[in-house]
Protein backbone atom coordinates (compact mmCIF):
# COMPACT_ATOMS: atom_id res chain seq x y z
CA UNK A 1 0.00 0.00 0.00
CA UNK A 2 3.34 2.55 -0.07
CA UNK A 3 2.01 3.89 -3.17
CA UNK A 4 -1.59 3.25 -3.11
CA UNK A 5 -2.39 6.92 -3.65
CA UNK A 6 0.54 7.62 -6.01
CA UNK A 7 -0.82 10.45 -8.36
CA UNK A 8 -3.71 11.31 -6.70
CA UNK A 9 -4.44 14.51 -5.01
CA UNK A 10 -7.06 14.71 -1.99
CA UNK A 11 -8.20 17.76 0.22
CA UNK A 12 -7.68 16.93 3.93
CA UNK A 13 -10.28 19.44 6.25
CA UNK A 14 -9.08 19.35 9.85
CA UNK A 15 -5.70 18.10 8.49
CA UNK A 16 -3.69 20.87 10.77
CA UNK A 17 -4.10 18.29 13.84
CA UNK A 18 -5.46 14.99 15.45
CA UNK A 19 -7.35 12.59 13.03
CA UNK A 20 -6.50 14.56 9.99
CA UNK A 21 -3.17 15.21 10.00
CA UNK A 22 -2.76 11.78 10.94
CA UNK A 23 -4.66 10.91 7.55
CA UNK A 24 -2.74 13.38 5.42
CA UNK A 25 0.58 11.97 6.60
CA UNK A 26 -0.17 8.75 5.53
CA UNK A 27 -1.71 10.08 2.48
CA UNK A 28 1.45 11.81 1.61
CA UNK A 29 3.70 8.80 2.30
CA UNK A 30 1.20 6.59 0.07
CA UNK A 31 2.26 9.25 -2.80
CA UNK A 32 -0.66 11.42 -2.70
CA UNK A 33 -0.44 15.40 -2.90
CA UNK A 34 -2.62 16.83 -0.69
CA UNK A 35 -4.32 20.56 0.08
CA UNK A 36 -4.60 20.94 4.12
CA UNK A 37 -7.61 22.91 4.98
CA UNK A 38 -7.61 24.55 8.61
CA UNK A 39 -9.02 27.83 10.37
CA UNK A 40 -5.43 28.61 12.29
CA UNK A 41 -3.13 29.77 9.75
CA UNK A 42 0.24 28.46 11.68
CA UNK A 43 -0.95 25.41 12.78
CA UNK A 44 -1.15 24.50 8.89
CA UNK A 45 2.06 25.74 8.11
CA UNK A 46 3.75 23.48 10.87
CA UNK A 47 1.75 20.77 9.68
CA UNK A 48 2.70 20.94 6.46
CA UNK A 49 6.52 21.65 7.16
CA UNK A 50 5.95 18.02 9.37
CA UNK A 51 4.78 16.11 6.35
CA UNK A 52 6.86 17.08 3.43
CA UNK A 53 6.10 16.80 -0.43
CA UNK A 54 3.34 18.19 -2.11
CA UNK A 55 1.35 19.70 0.26
CA UNK A 56 -0.40 22.85 0.31
CA UNK A 57 -2.66 24.78 2.55
CA UNK A 58 -5.67 27.25 2.93
CA UNK A 59 -6.93 28.61 5.93
CA UNK A 60 -10.05 28.99 6.46
CA UNK A 61 -13.50 27.82 7.80
CA UNK A 62 -14.79 25.39 5.48
CA UNK A 63 -18.30 25.86 6.41
CA UNK A 64 -17.73 28.79 4.00
CA UNK A 65 -18.53 28.76 0.33
CA UNK A 66 -15.28 31.27 -0.35
CA UNK A 67 -12.96 29.04 1.65
CA UNK A 68 -14.03 25.80 0.67
CA UNK A 69 -14.12 26.81 -3.34
CA UNK A 70 -10.18 27.94 -2.56
CA UNK A 71 -9.27 24.67 -1.17
CA UNK A 72 -10.85 23.04 -4.16
CA UNK A 73 -9.05 25.51 -6.79
CA UNK A 74 -5.70 24.86 -4.66
CA UNK A 75 -5.74 21.83 -5.63
CA UNK A 76 -6.49 22.12 -9.26
CA UNK A 77 -4.27 24.55 -9.62
CA UNK A 78 -1.26 23.13 -7.94
CA UNK A 79 -1.81 19.04 -7.93
CA UNK A 80 -4.04 19.90 -11.52
CA UNK A 81 -7.21 17.73 -10.05
CA UNK A 82 -9.06 16.60 -7.63
CA UNK A 83 -9.41 12.82 -6.65
CA UNK A 84 -10.46 12.36 -3.01
CA UNK A 85 -11.87 14.53 -0.80
CA UNK A 86 -12.32 13.87 3.29
CA UNK A 87 -14.24 16.18 5.41
CA UNK A 88 -12.11 15.26 8.90
CA UNK A 89 -12.62 18.66 10.96
CA UNK A 90 -15.25 18.85 13.86
CA UNK A 91 -16.30 20.43 17.01
CA UNK A 92 -17.45 19.05 19.66
CA UNK A 93 -18.52 21.02 23.39
CA UNK A 94 -19.58 18.54 26.16
CA UNK A 95 -23.04 20.92 27.71
CA UNK A 96 -26.22 20.04 28.40
CA UNK A 97 -29.32 21.20 26.21
CA UNK A 98 -30.53 23.39 28.88
CA UNK A 99 -26.83 25.16 29.13
CA UNK A 100 -26.37 25.34 25.63
CA UNK A 101 -26.32 28.76 24.05
CA UNK A 102 -27.46 29.81 20.54
CA UNK A 103 -24.42 30.39 19.60
CA UNK A 104 -22.71 27.16 20.42
CA UNK A 105 -25.79 25.29 18.71
CA UNK A 106 -24.99 27.46 15.66
CA UNK A 107 -21.38 26.87 15.96
CA UNK A 108 -21.83 23.04 16.20
CA UNK A 109 -23.60 22.33 13.15
CA UNK A 110 -21.35 25.03 11.07
CA UNK A 111 -18.11 23.08 11.94
CA UNK A 112 -19.65 19.78 11.75
CA UNK A 113 -22.74 19.77 8.94
CA UNK A 114 -22.31 22.99 7.33
CA UNK A 115 -18.58 22.60 6.87
CA UNK A 116 -19.10 19.11 4.82
CA UNK A 117 -22.00 20.40 3.12
CA UNK A 118 -20.12 22.80 1.75
CA UNK A 119 -17.31 21.22 0.78
CA UNK A 120 -18.86 18.34 -0.83
CA UNK A 121 -20.61 21.04 -2.71
CA UNK A 122 -17.12 22.58 -3.87
CA UNK A 123 -15.70 19.65 -4.87
CA UNK A 124 -18.41 17.51 -6.79
CA UNK A 125 -17.48 18.95 -10.27
CA UNK A 126 -13.95 18.28 -10.04
CA UNK A 127 -14.70 14.85 -8.21
CA UNK A 128 -16.64 14.10 -11.00
CA UNK A 129 -14.15 14.58 -13.66
CA UNK A 130 -11.72 12.26 -11.90
CA UNK A 131 -14.46 9.46 -10.38
CA UNK A 132 -13.54 10.34 -7.49
CA UNK A 133 -14.31 9.24 -3.90
CA UNK A 134 -16.01 11.60 -0.33
CA UNK A 135 -15.46 10.42 3.16
CA UNK A 136 -17.06 12.71 5.99
CA UNK A 137 -16.56 12.06 9.36
CA UNK A 138 -19.58 10.96 11.33
CA UNK A 139 -19.20 10.11 15.18
CA UNK A 140 -20.99 6.84 17.23
CA UNK A 141 -23.28 9.92 19.10
CA UNK A 142 -25.38 10.36 15.65
CA UNK A 143 -26.92 6.80 16.56
CA UNK A 144 -26.55 6.44 20.01
CA UNK A 145 -27.82 9.05 23.03
CA UNK A 146 -25.11 10.63 25.14
CA UNK A 147 -25.97 13.51 27.79
CA UNK A 148 -23.96 16.52 26.89
CA UNK A 149 -23.26 15.76 23.26
CA UNK A 150 -27.07 16.71 21.94
CA UNK A 151 -26.10 19.24 19.49
CA UNK A 152 -22.78 17.33 17.89
CA UNK A 153 -25.18 14.04 17.71
CA UNK A 154 -27.35 16.28 15.47
CA UNK A 155 -24.61 17.46 13.16
CA UNK A 156 -22.99 14.06 13.34
CA UNK A 157 -26.67 12.39 12.28
CA UNK A 158 -26.86 14.85 9.80
CA UNK A 159 -24.17 14.01 8.41
CA UNK A 160 -24.64 10.27 8.03
CA UNK A 161 -28.08 11.07 6.23
CA UNK A 162 -26.01 13.77 3.73
CA UNK A 163 -23.66 11.11 2.96
CA UNK A 164 -26.87 8.90 1.92
CA UNK A 165 -28.16 11.17 -0.05
CA UNK A 166 -25.00 12.20 -1.86
CA UNK A 167 -24.44 9.03 -2.66
CA UNK A 168 -27.40 8.74 -4.70
CA UNK A 169 -26.79 11.76 -6.41
CA UNK A 170 -22.93 11.30 -6.88
CA UNK A 171 -23.20 7.69 -8.87
CA UNK A 172 -21.86 6.49 -10.28
CA UNK A 173 -19.17 8.99 -10.85
CA UNK A 174 -18.12 9.63 -7.41
CA UNK A 175 -18.38 6.95 -4.27
CA UNK A 176 -19.27 8.83 -0.85
CA UNK A 177 -18.98 7.15 2.38
CA UNK A 178 -18.36 8.18 5.81
CA UNK A 179 -16.84 6.92 9.04
CA UNK A 180 -18.42 6.81 12.29
CA UNK A 181 -15.40 7.09 14.85
CA UNK A 182 -15.47 6.27 18.54
CA UNK A 183 -13.48 7.94 21.28
CA UNK A 184 -10.32 8.43 19.58
CA UNK A 185 -7.21 9.96 21.41
CA UNK A 186 -6.67 12.85 19.81
CA UNK A 187 -4.96 16.03 22.04
CA UNK A 188 -8.36 17.91 22.14
CA UNK A 189 -9.79 14.62 23.74
CA UNK A 190 -7.08 14.28 26.29
CA UNK A 191 -8.12 18.05 26.72
CA UNK A 192 -11.63 17.43 27.13
CA UNK A 193 -10.94 14.18 29.49
CA UNK A 194 -9.31 16.54 32.24
CA UNK A 195 -12.43 19.15 31.77
CA UNK A 196 -15.67 17.31 31.08
CA UNK A 197 -18.40 18.28 33.64
CA UNK A 198 -21.45 16.37 31.53
CA UNK A 199 -20.44 13.01 32.19
CA UNK A 200 -20.22 12.92 27.80
CA UNK A 201 -16.73 11.49 27.81
CA UNK A 202 -17.17 9.10 30.66
CA UNK A 203 -20.33 7.79 28.72
CA UNK A 204 -18.51 7.16 25.74
CA UNK A 205 -15.50 5.53 27.17
CA UNK A 206 -16.75 3.45 29.13
CA UNK A 207 -17.01 -0.17 29.21
CA UNK A 208 -15.37 -0.88 25.63
CA UNK A 209 -15.14 -4.23 24.49
CA UNK A 210 -11.29 -3.86 22.88
CA UNK A 211 -10.46 -2.33 25.95
CA UNK A 212 -9.18 0.80 25.18
CA UNK A 213 -9.46 4.11 23.03
CA UNK A 214 -8.33 4.31 19.00
CA UNK A 215 -5.16 6.08 18.38
CA UNK A 216 -5.92 8.42 15.29
CA UNK A 217 -3.91 6.55 13.03
CA UNK A 218 -6.50 3.56 13.13
CA UNK A 219 -8.90 5.76 12.62
CA UNK A 220 -7.07 7.08 9.80
CA UNK A 221 -6.68 3.96 8.17
CA UNK A 222 -10.35 3.14 7.94
CA UNK A 223 -11.00 6.34 6.52
CA UNK A 224 -8.30 5.64 3.63
CA UNK A 225 -9.82 2.54 3.13
CA UNK A 226 -13.21 3.84 1.96
CA UNK A 227 -11.01 6.44 0.02
CA UNK A 228 -9.03 3.91 -2.05
CA UNK A 229 -9.86 1.57 -4.86
CA UNK A 230 -10.25 -1.39 -2.27
CA UNK A 231 -13.44 0.34 -1.56
CA UNK A 232 -14.62 0.69 -5.65
CA UNK A 233 -18.18 -0.92 -4.74
CA UNK A 234 -18.78 0.78 -1.50
CA UNK A 235 -20.79 3.85 -1.89
CA UNK A 236 -23.70 5.32 0.86
CA UNK A 237 -22.32 3.31 3.68
CA UNK A 238 -21.48 4.45 7.35
CA UNK A 239 -17.62 2.05 8.36
CA UNK A 240 -18.37 1.94 12.24
CA UNK A 241 -14.39 2.18 14.15
CA UNK A 242 -15.66 2.01 17.36
CA UNK A 243 -13.30 -0.38 19.40
CA UNK A 244 -16.60 -2.75 19.79
CA UNK A 245 -18.77 0.39 21.58
CA UNK A 246 -22.06 0.32 19.55
CA UNK A 247 -21.64 -2.80 17.05
CA UNK A 248 -24.46 -2.16 14.78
Amino acid sequence: MSDEFAGQSAIVTGGSSGIGLAIAGMLAARGASVVLVARDAQRLERAAKELGGQVATVAGDAALKHTADRAVAAALAQFGKLDVLLNIAGWYPTVLVEHTSDEDYAATISANLTATFAMCRAALPALRESGGAIVNMSSTAARFPTPGLAAYSASKAGIEAFTRALAAEAAPAVRVNAVSAGPTLTDAVRELMQTDTTGAVRAVTANLPLGRMAEPDEIAEAVLFLASRRASIVTGQVLHANSGGHMA
